[in-house]
Parts: C-alpha cells; sequence; structure tokens
C-alpha cells in the first residue's frame, strides 16, 4: 500500500513542481530557462532538479553531481550552469548592493581588476533582477 500511494505523492509532485518552474527559471545571462526540449523530458527535469541539481544561497547549479565538482567554485553568477527563480530575488537585490559597493571602492581606490571582475557580476545581477522581476511583475 505505501508504494502504491508513495508513487502517487512522487508523480504528483513532479507534475506540480514542472507547472510550477515552467518559464521561472532564470540563467545567469537573466535569460529564461526553457526545459521543454525533446529530449528533456517531465522525468528528466524532476530527476534533474531534485537528485541531481546542487542549492545554492541564491539558486540552483544545473551541473549534475555526476559531473564532478565545481570547476568554478565562488563564481556561480559567472558560470552558464547557474539557474535561479523569484523565491531568491531579494538574496540578488542584497548582492547586487554588496557589488556595487565594492565596485566604487575599487574604483575609488584605483584597483582596476578588482572593479573590471565585479562589473561582470553586476551585469549579470542586473539582468537577472531585471529579468525577475518583469515575469513577476
Amino acid at each position: 500500500m505505501t508504494s502504491r500511494y508513495a508513487h502517487i505523492h512522487d508523480s504528483t509532485m513532479r507534475e506540480k513542481l514542472s507547472e510550477y518552474l515552467a518559464g521561472t527559471l532564470v540563467d545567469v545571462a537573466g535569460h529564461k530557462v526553457v526545459e521543454d526540449s525533446v529530449n528533456d523530458t517531465v522525468e528528466l527535469q524532476w530527476f534533474t532538479r531534485n537528485v541531481l541539481a546542487q542549492a545554492l544561497t541564491n539558486g540552483y547549479c544545473a551541473i549534475p553531481t555526476v559531473a564532478g565538482p565545481c570547476p568554478h567554485p565562488n563564481a556561480c553568477l559567472n558560470c552558464a550552469h547557474f539557474r535561479t527563480d523569484i523565491t531568491f530575488l531579494d538574496v540578488h537585490r542584497a548582492e547586487l548592493r554588496e557589488t556595487e559597493r565594492v565596485i566604487a571602492k575599487a574604483d575609488a581606490n584605483g584597483w582596476t581588476r578588482q572593479s573590471e571582475m565585479n562589473a561582470r557580476k553586476r551585469t549579470n545581477l542586473v539582468n537577472i533582477i531585471t529579468t525577475l522581476e518583469e515575469t513577476h511583475a
């Protein structure tokens, strides 16, 4: 009996999660992530998100854990495998404020390299925030 209900619960959760996330995930460039390609089934999406995906403080890493450790530690906002949604909007806004503070300090002190490295992060955060706000306005 438990097996029967567990299977029903699993498919219901998988269905509802797919409905909820449809068109809501945003990548590092602020583009909506479409997960309905021919090779991307609901079962694969469920498995990837719930078994293979890495949860982060500001989104999700789409690199499957079987691919090994991340080649970009602490650089998620510059990684093409990064995904996020509206639930992390406040985190991104706070990160943008902090990044702008770091850039201003770097510019004031003539720290060109630090300013350049954070400029790309700032651009990605602005793109992410803009897309999330437009999508959920």
